[in-house]
């Protein structure tokens, strides 16, 4: 439960973070996606992030951040992102928050470990809540 409530305080601080500065990058030249490159170790393979912008991307050796601007038109970007990660075989273990501010917990064993996913929106986001934020963490 420590861990949870560890990764749960770590997003709740990028949302924090996020919501008083506003996110600029340039063009993301290894990828499609309008953006930030996503750090060289990031698990791409294994953690579908909801289409659109990368704000932000960051972290190594087992733990990453990452903020993905998704589309306003796209619907709610929460339940579109929770259902890429459902859809690749994630398990979602808990929720938390209220309409404006959610948190969804997932997980998935890969590779002798597992990957740990918390996803979560916050309107006081600089673009509200189709700003997704992401927290991935893989344990062994």
């Amino acid at each position: 439960m420590t861990v949870l409530f560890r990764v749960c305080a770590a997003l709740l601080a990028v949302v924090a973070g996020v919501a008083v500065l506003t996110a600029c990058g340039s063009d993301d030249t290894t990828s499609d996606r309008a953006g930030v490159e996503l750090p060289a170790d990031f698990p791409s393979g294994d953690v579908p992030l909801v289409d659109g912008a990368l704000l932000d991307a960051t972290g190594k050796d087992g733990t990453w951040r990452v903020t993905v601007q998704a589309g306003a038109a796209d619907g709610n970007a929460l339940v579109n992102a929770t259902k890429k990660l459902t859809d690749d075989g994630f398990v979602e273990s808990s929720r938390t928050g209220d309409t404006a501010n959610q948190t969804v917990t997932l997980s998935r064993a890969v590779d002798g470990g597992t990957l740990w996913v918390n996803v979560g929106i916050s309107a006081d986001a600089s673009s509200g809540p189709s700003t997704v934020f992401y927290q991935v963490a893989k344990t062994k």
